[in-house]
């Protein structure tokens, strides 16, 4: 996983996926919106995790919607970091970074926005 991944926390409880895929692909090709919901309800928690194909595309996203209004809410775009608030399979590690190995140019990075 790429370490740029960013939630968007303060959702309406009533915004759809297909709401957050039409606003967000406007700043680009987004690979995957992941609404999170409460696995025995079914009903969203409040936030989301946006995927684009290109990493600039996705800092222009945080630019443009970080604090501004969505489904009459103020939402927040920022910078995840992995542990169990995101991603229950990925836990908080600690220690020095590893050396990260850069895409290849006809690779798609994976990053979460």
């Amino acid at each position: 996983m790429h370490p740029s991944v960013h939630p968007v926390p303060n959702l309406s409880f009533s915004t759809r996926e297909s709401r957050l895929q039409r606003e967000f692909s406007n700043f680009g090709e987004i690979a995957e919106v992941k609404l999170v919901k409460d696995e025995l309800t079914k009903k969203s928690k409040g936030y989301a995790f946006i995927q684009y194909t290109s990493q600039d595309d996705a800092l222009l996203a945080l630019e443009n919607m970080d604090c501004k209004s969505f489904d009459g809410r103020l939402i927040y775009v920022d910078i995840a970091k992995p542990g169990k608030e995101a991603f229950r399979e990925y836990p908080k590690t600690s220690g020095p970074p590893k050396k990260q190995q850069l895409p290849k140019q006809d690779e798609v990075a994976d990053c979460w926005y």
